[in-house]
């Protein structure tokens, strides 16, 4: 049984009502009811959609057949639905990104069956959120809740366009915070047991005061229908979106110039922390505010602004979701102790292509050495090295040239053409510089090595066991 992230739906669910009592929400739809609408778009294809390509053979594929009507990839014709809300009475609309992807105009239907003509300002595909542009007349916005202080247990209820019906009000519970599913580098998702279905993606999920604290976004399913586990984006993060997405038709994030892996249990326990958390450093962007900064490669980011840092994934979005140009303090695990220092926070770049390295073969022209205790040879960069696996001019310390199969090293994921920066927190740079650090280990008795890997530019930290010895 495959299990999938759909995205496209609504939510819906069921309330436990409390013993003896009959709750009715029919007050608060009342009021809410008149800031949700349905989005829809006609486009004429002259090839399938990038994002349908893209889905062929992926479990995604039968959910997005089924949103595009005519059910095929290759149809002249869509027509997408969606749900979105009013967010303020200027007339802009919130709804997801993929409902209005490649659309520059959309129609959006009010709860009084009026049509409005909107114009999407701007997508954000990092939070699937867009805002849509309409003019219209005594328009009802909702009202902004905060997503911080929903608790787990809290009712709330969402309502959204599922299968193109119009407004449909379902409700439930939160049953989780914090949740993240893998589809996004800002995944911060509130769980309810909602069940969303197809149209009803943008949809908002109200409180039971009638306070907006999400937007409907994707469900967890093995079929592609509800099974009670259901996201949304909270409305901290829409509302910081939204509000970019309006002014600037873009949104632009604050990032540190580092590269953060991970810290697992066996990397806090090599690092003498208490406890596996916060974000460990392994490479820093020399052209970012971060290079100027006191921070150092090896070091754990355990708070940040003020607050602590759960899990690598907490970092970047933190450091998003911090105004561009400021200032902030933060605090790093180093050496057995906490230190203090502050980083400006510089404009997220967009995104470049890296390359994919091939496996190579090892030449009898190129000079191995062979590190017994990790199970694998290495060569010193030279220039034909360097042309064989595409490592960049810049790149520094020793190649990996093969690797021994059953080996930690193996198991860690090692391959041709890494290379190994550093090994327990002493640089390479050739051969002899390898050599002493063998002679150290050995000496102090050692069973592991903290080792910095470079890969194709990207930089991580891995905890390699030593090969047994016979």
């Amino acid at each position: 049984m495959i299990v999938k992230i759909v995205f496209g739906a609504l939510l819906l669910f069921s309330f436990p009502a409390a013993a003896q009592t009959v709750v009715s929400f029919a007050d608060v739809v009342q009021k809410v009811l008149p800031s949700v609408v349905s989005v829809s778009a006609t486009k004429v294809l002259a090839e399938p959609p990038e994002m349908m390509l893209a889905l062929r053979g992926s479990p995604f594929e039968q959910f997005f057949k089924d949103i595009y009507r005519d059910g095929g990839f290759d149809a002249p014709k869509t027509i997408l639905l969606g749900s979105g809300f009013v967010y303020d009475t200027d007339g802009h609309i919130v709804t997801s990104a993929h409902v209005v992807q490649n659309m520059k105009e959309v129609m959006v239907t009010m709860n009084d069956g009026s049509v409005l003509t909107g114009k999407v300002l701007g997508r954000d595909p990092k939070t699937d959120l867009a805002v849509v542009k309409v003019e219209g007349k005594n328009l009802s916005a909702v009202v902004l809740g905060d997503s911080d202080t929903a608790r787990i247990g809290d009712p709330v209820l969402a309502v959204g366009n599922p299968f193109g019906l119009g407004n449909t009000v379902t409700a439930g519970i939160i049953s989780a915070r914090s949740r993240d599913i893998q589809v996004g580098p800002y995944d911060d998702f509130i769980q309810t047991d909602a069940a969303i279905n197809r149209g009803n993606s943008g949809g908002p999920l109200f409180n039971a005061a009638g306070q907006m604290i999400g937007v409907n976004t994707a469900i967890f399913s093995p079929s592609g229908g509800s099974v009670g586990i259901a996201f949304a984006v909270p409305s901290k993060m829409v509302k910081t979106v939204a509000d970019a997405l309006i002014k600037d038709g873009v949104v632009k994030r604050g990032r540190l110039g580092l590269k953060v892996q991970t810290v697992t249990a066996e990397i806090a326990k090599s690092l003498k922390m208490t406890k596996p958390y916060g974000a460990l450093v392994a490479g820093i962007d020399p052209t970012s505010a971060a290079a100027k900064s006191k921070i150092k490669i090896g070091d754990v980011v355990i708070r940040f602004n003020q607050k602590e840092v759960p899990t690598m994934r907490a970092l970047p979005r933190m450091a998003a979701e911090t105004p561009v140009g400021s200032t902030v303090p933060v605090t790093v695990w180093r050496d057995g102790k906490t230190l203090d220092f502050s980083m400006t926070v510089s404009e997220m770049p967009e995104p470049s292509a890296t390359k994919v390295l091939p496996d190579g073969k090892e030449t009898d022209s190129v000079a191995v050495k062979t590190l017994d205790l990790l199970g694998i040879g290495v060569a010193e960069l030279t220039p034909e090295i360097r042309r064989k696996y595409h490592l960049a001019k810049n790149a520094t310390g020793l190649a990996v040239i093969r690797v021994s199969s059953g080996s930690d090293a193996a198991l860690k994921g090692l391959r041709p053409g890494d290379v190994l920066v550093e090994l327990d927190r002493k640089k390479l740079s050739d051969f002899q510089s390898a050599e002493h650090w063998e002679k150290e280990a050995a000496e102090m008795g050692q069973e592991s090595a903290f080792v910095l890997i470079d890969r194709n530019g990207e930089r991580f930290f891995a905890v390699v066991r030593f090969v047994p010895v016979p």
